[in-house]
């Protein structure tokens, strides 16, 4: 429901480009784990809460499913870890975040209340607080109580159930001899970076609620500069100009601030296709500087206030979000302050603005849909030739 819903309120378009045909050798060990070494290895931090990757997006009915599964024995598929070291380091979910999560919570016994709370739960990661230390909160949680109702009488006998209500031997079952095979995966070759492990993040990404791209890439390269960028997607005054008051449980509204500070960065020498161009470009941003990060992020802020005179939906394109649209403006209106290392102190003007969302050449390289070379420089090109920016201070 969440991706049709996105696809309704972004504009689609085409990543077009060549695929690199990569070769990789790999390691592969698996193990078997019981949902007490889950518990265990999340509270201890050996496995990498992802939240900050993506939110935890099942549901009740489908949690309890999974639970229900485990109680009576019956396998559930395969979850899969990447490491890059040994032992001693650290895992990263790949694939299996959903299931790991809702087993974390039936043994504590809550679970998160709804799509807000979800929200909640990653900001308070993103923040430094531990999932166990939020698990309290009644504004974030709720108790986990099994719901396997089919509106039938044939409901599961675990329906209404909680971990602390089940008798004590399928507590010690379901906790100590219930096994979920699990693969750690790591990358040996190449070794240049970690632009590899995205495909294989990519297609060994098979659970029941896939990974888009961006969730792949947070895991990837998350770092300060992607810290940055979520606390600019939970901004009130960039939440109005997307016109989109709920954040994206898949983080398709970070992406777009990403595309755009990317493209204010290298749109020059930008080649397809996106998705290589921003896991390179991710990539980069691990080397930022706390003092160059937050020149971005006032940078990306001042934008946002020169955009304050074009009024509501300026960036919508047949009811939809244009992400084309907006990353040309940005480009365009950011790339004279960008250049000399200073903040936008002027408005966009609202005429020049319909002018080039009415200009054919610019319009042109919008219908085609796609981001080829030739679309991304052009649209960026024609935007800078047409846009005019107010002498007016943007905080006045």
């Amino acid at each position: 429901m969440e991706d049709s819903k996105t696809l309704e309120f972004f504009e689609e378009e085409q990543d077009i480009g060549e695929e690199a045909i990569v070769e990789y050798d790999i390691t592969t060990s698996p193990r078997d784990l019981t949902p007490a070494n889950i518990v265990d290895m999340i509270d201890s931090g050996i496995i990498e809460i992802p939240l900050f990757q993506r939110n935890y997006v099942w549901d009740i009915k489908k949690a309890s499913k999974l639970v229900e599964s485990l109680i009576l024995g019956l396998p559930v598929p395969e979850l899969f870890f990447y490491t890059e070291g040994d032992d001693n380091n650290t895992y990263k979910i790949i694939d299996g975040q959903q299931r790991f999560l809702s087993i974390y919570f039936f043994v504590k016994g809550r679970f998160p209340k709804n799509t807000s709370s979800r929200f909640m739960i990653r900001k308070g990661i993103n923040e430094g607080a531990a999932l166990e230390e939020l698990l309290p909160d009644n504004r974030i949680f709720q108790d986990f109580t099994l719901n396997l109702s089919d509106d039938s009488a044939n409901s599961s006998r675990y329906h209404g159930e909680k971990f602390l209500t089940l008798d004590k031997d399928t507590q010690i079952k379901f906790r100590l001899r219930r096994f979920l095979r699990t693969v750690v995966v790591r990358q040996n070759k190449p070794d240049d970076n970690s632009s590899s492990m995205f495909e294989i993040f990519n297609r060994l990404n098979t659970g029941g609620t896939p990974l888009n791209a961006q969730e792949i890439r947070a895991s990837l390269y998350y770092c300060d500069f992607y810290k940055m960028l979520v606390r600019l997607n939970n901004q009130d005054n960039w939440r109005a100009l997307l016109g989109k008051p709920t954040q994206d449980l898949h983080s398709n509204d970070i992406e777009l601030i990403l595309r755009s500070i990317a493209l204010l960065h290298e749109s020059e020498t930008y080649t397809p296709k996106m998705v290589k161009f921003l896991n390179d470009f991710s990539q980069k941003t691990k080397k930022f500087n706390d003092e160059y990060i937050d020149y971005i992020e006032h940078l990306f802020d001042s934008f946002i206030g020169a955009c304050s005179t074009l009024g509501d939906k300026a960036f919508f394109r047949n009811n939809r979000f244009s992400k084309t649209l907006f990353e040309s403006v940005f480009v365009a209106a950011a790339t004279p302050s960008f250049t000399d290392k200073e903040l936008i102190t002027s408005k966009i003007d609202p005429t020049s603005f319909e002018h080039l969302k009415n200009d054919e050449e610019f319009v042109s390289y919008l219908l085609s849909g796609s981001s080829s070379r030739d679309n991304i420089k052009g649209r960026i090109k024609r935007a800078k030739e047409v846009l005019r920016l107010h002498e007016e201070n943007c905080n006045a």
